[in-house]
């Protein structure tokens, strides 16, 4: 089990082995707000590359340095790095990972919509679509370290009406897993997803820090909003979600991390992993707001104090 207040930052590639199914977690029955293609929550039905979408083999660059650059209808079977404005990626299926470097001098002026497609990250020890100015809608991610993260250098980062899932880790190792992860940064919505890190502790102890890791290992996170998600359960996870406190860092505390209207599923110890639904959250941080969040029977999730 990873230890709470892990940190999930990206390290160098692990070795090859099969890559998870994107089929592995049927995703949750629980209803909830319409999307454009979802009933309720989202799962594999209504995320991912939209039914009837024949896909073409990508040629295109696997560095994308042009402005405006579209990928439409394609299969990628590369790592793709995204390094110029207004990049979309739509319906299509990418086996790697999508990569938007916000460390880097010149990122300012880089953006990525990724929407109506499956990003694959395969047996990859980093994030499946990272570390910022990205905007991703209707996705299915899975495989790698965990699906989305976004650091502090970020400008802007969305994520809604999508499927996190799937992480990859082999035994032997203690990797740190997570749905989603920010080290730092603001300007961070996730807005009607299912995020669940799903994988189980291997034999190293590795495994789950949470589905939803606001953890300020780089920066403090000035601004997060996390509304209308359906957070799964794993038993085998430290906590359902870190709340932006971490009394050990260099920035211990964040503000206007808000919480809102969230599902959380309660497992088979009913309290939504190891050791409860949330850890970190300071109710009386600046901006701060718990409301409304609340286990799938309907009673009520307190905040962490």
């Amino acid at each position: 089990m990873s230890a709470p207040g892990g940190s999930a930052s990206p390290s160098p590639s692990a070795s090859p082995s099969a890559s998870p199914s994107a089929s592995s977690s049927a995703g949750p029955k629980t209803p909830g707000r319409t999307s454009s293609r979802c009933g309720g929550f989202p799962n594999a039905s209504c995320t991912g590359v939209p039914p009837g979408v024949a896909l073409a083999k990508y040629a295109g660059p696997c560095v994308i340095t042009a402005a405006n650059f579209v990928v439409n209808g394609k299969q990628v079977n590369c790592d793709l790095d995204v390094r110029a404005p207004n990049v979309v990626i739509e319906n299509s299926k990418i086996n790697g990972l999508v990569y938007l470097d916000s460390d880097n001098a010149s990122s300012a002026n880089w953006s990525l919509t990724l929407q109506d497609s499956e990003v694959d990250g395969g047996a990859q020890q980093r994030a499946v679509v990272s570390t910022g100015n990205v905007t991703v809608l209707r996705s299915n991610i899975h495989g790698g370290i965990t699906p989305v993260q976004c650091d502090e250098h970020n400008r802007s980062c969305t994520v809604q009406d999508s499927w996190l899932h799937g992480q990859y880790m082999p035994d032997g190792v203690d990797w740190h897993l997570g749905g989603f992860l920010s080290n730092g940064g603001g300007n961070i919505k996730l807005i009607h997803n299912t995020i669940v890190c799903d994988h189980p502790v291997n034999n190293a102890g590795g495994g789950c820090t949470g589905d939803v890791n606001f953890i300020p290992n780089f920066a403090p996170i000035h601004g997060a909003l996390v509304q209308n998600n359906y957070l799964g359960a794993n038993m085998d996870a430290s906590f359902s979600t870190y709340g932006g406190e971490k009394s050990t860092s260099q920035f211990p505390h964040s503000d206007h991390m808000v919480y809102r209207d969230n599902v959380f599923q309660r497992g088979a110890n009913r309290k939504g992993s190891a050791y409860g639904p949330v850890t970190g959250f300071n109710v009386n941080g600046p901006g701060n707001q718990w409301t409304n969040n609340r286990w799938e029977d309907g009673g009520a999730v307190p905040p962490d104090n």
